[in-house]
């Protein structure tokens, strides 16, 4: 005889269903669920303006864990935007913070207004969240909030800030949020700019100088064209900074108006790489658009060759122990999107290589599956054209599942699967050789070979949210390509520590 038995079970309890309608579970902890809401993000460029079933997803998420520990929710605020990079969601948690009950303080030590400038982190990121609150609540801004973004521009403005920022295409513009909540200067000089910021172009003011227009790469090019010129002056004159990921973005565009490959190539930086945020892909993508633009630059693409070597450095730690399937099949071919160069084939089996620097392990599918040799010294586009190189063997279909008989027969436990696809494969034999699916399989090979292994579906033939198959752990469903994938696997699998992480997160309070 049991006494005090419990209830019901976990798994009772936290029963629901997925958007499939499938059996799912939701995490037993408020905050961890507000949590994997805020992760989830990272495969998205905007949170609160694409999809209404996110945002109340996550407000219901937010208000569970407020109900629990209102201070996480804005710990977890300003650790998504700081170390998760994450730029709107921030936002959204800190205006349902301002405008909860729970939270409710005028005075100067209130959760909101303390937590605000390690939230707001640029200087367009004041008027973002005053768009926030317009969307979502209307009316007159919380006095914290206010105050929030107050501090946190009086901690960011200067003169390049204040004219790179003015946002005078946007609905809330940097003139809205001043007019919005007063910020009061912290100096004479901080007085003198904000006076120059506000009544410098108004003919009802002439004896106040207007802010000079910012030194940025955006207004050259706009103010003289896509010229050599042009470049060419960002390039060699130190008046004008060109940073790594603009530089990146432009190299077509510089070759292409006529700047010499020497002028290019000795301004890029390698130590900078090594530095920048930014992962192969990018560097990828230079590589690709200057290629598939005919334009004959060796020099630059060397260059950016080495600058994926360099690059791979800034992976998140940790992914080594994983095993990439890439899709071969004929219908890989076709681009990301229309606008791109990139196929689709080609960034899974970038995605491997790149992996394989840490000790991932990558192969090809389509009727069959061919493991690839990718040595950890060999040249990162050189693994990739060797998984490339198996197309041919593979066939054309879109046998998934073999990836996973592969590692079951062969007895190789890793800790994650990753498929690159262009169709749906979970429990399809659609279009398929066999009737077998990467579901039974991938069941098969945790029972026999690797229990807590997870597998994510990266299905590239459309862009859409973040779906768990019903009643599974660890298995993901990721509609569409970003970079971001890398950081979303890295956060995805170690949930309950990182709610200690946050916990005991201490933010910069204002940085750009």
């Amino acid at each position: 005889m049991e006494f005090n038995a419990t209830k019901e079970t976990v798994a009772a309890a936290t029963r629901t269903t997925n958007h499939e309608g499938g059996e799912a579970f939701d995490p037993v902890d408020p905050r961890l669920a507000l949590y994997e809401r805020t992760v989830n993000q990272l495969l998205e460029d905007s949170y609160y303006e694409d999809d209404e079933e996110h945002l109340v997803a996550l407000v219901e998420c937010f208000d569970a864990a407020a109900e629990e520990d209102p201070a996480f929710v804005l710990r977890l605020a300003a650790y998504a935007r700081q170390e998760l990079y994450l730029r709107d969601v921030p936002q959204v948690l800190l205006v349902l913070a301002a405008s909860d009950d729970r939270f409710k303080d005028d005075s100067d030590e209130s959760l909101v207004r303390e937590w605000a400038p390690a939230i707001v982190q640029r200087m367009d990121e004041t008027a973002t969240a005053l768009a926030v609150h317009d969307e979502l609540f209307g009316g007159t801004a919380p006095w914290p909030l206010r105050r929030g973004i107050e501090d946190a521009l009086v901690g960011m403005a200067d003169a390049y800030t204040l004219g790179k920022y003015e946002l005078s295409r946007r609905e809330v513009t940097l003139r809205d949020v001043f007019n919005r909540v007063h910020p009061t200067p912290v100096d004479e000089e901080q007085d003198a700019l904000f006076e120059r910021f506000m009544r410098g172009d108004l003919d009802d003011y002439p004896d106040v100088e207007p802010l000079p227009s910012p030194n940025t790469w955006e207004t050259v090019v706009s103010e003289r064209g896509n010229t050599r010129e042009a470049w060419e002056t960002l390039i060699e004159d130190d008046e004008y900074s060109l940073p790594i990921f603009a530089s990146i973005r432009n190299l077509r565009n510089m070759l292409a108006a006529g700047v010499p490959e020497e002028t290019v190539v000795d301004h890029l930086d390698l130590e900078a790489v090594r530095h920048a945020p930014l992962y192969p892909f990018r560097y990828y993508q230079a590589y690709t658009a200057i290629r598939d633009a005919g334009i004959d630059a060796p020099e630059v693409e060397r260059w950016l060759e080495r600058a994926i070597d360099v690059s791979v450095e800034n992976v998140p730690e940790g992914l080594g122990d994983t095993f990439v399937g890439v899709d071969l099949s004929g219908s890989m071919d076709a681009r990301l999107s229309r606008q791109g160069t990139l196929r689709r084939k080609e960034i899974g089996a970038l995605f491997g290589a790149v992996l394989a620097d840490q000790g991932a392990r990558v192969g090809g599918f389509g009727d069959d599956f061919r493991e690839v040799s990718t040595h950890v010294d060999t040249p990162v586009l050189q693994r990739q054209e060797a998984v490339l190189g198996v197309d041919d063997a593979v066939g054309n279909s879109t046998n998934g599942w073999k990836v996973l008989t592969h590692l079951r027969e062969a007895g190789i436990a890793v800790d994650r699967v990753v498929l690159f696809t262009d169709m749906q494969i979970w429990d399809s034999t659609y279009l398929v050789a066999e009737d077998r699916t990467v579901r039974e399989e991938f069941e098969a090979y945790r029972e026999a070979v690797a229990p807590e292994a997870s597998l994510y579906m990266v299905d590239l033939a459309s862009y859409g949210d973040l779906v768990t198959p019903g009643g599974y752990e660890n298995v993901y469903n990721v509609s569409g390509w970003s970079e971001n994938v890398l950081e979303f696997i890295e956060h995805a699998e170690a949930p309950t520590q990182v709610v200690d992480e946050i916990d005991g997160f201490e933010p910069a309070e204002v940085g750009e």
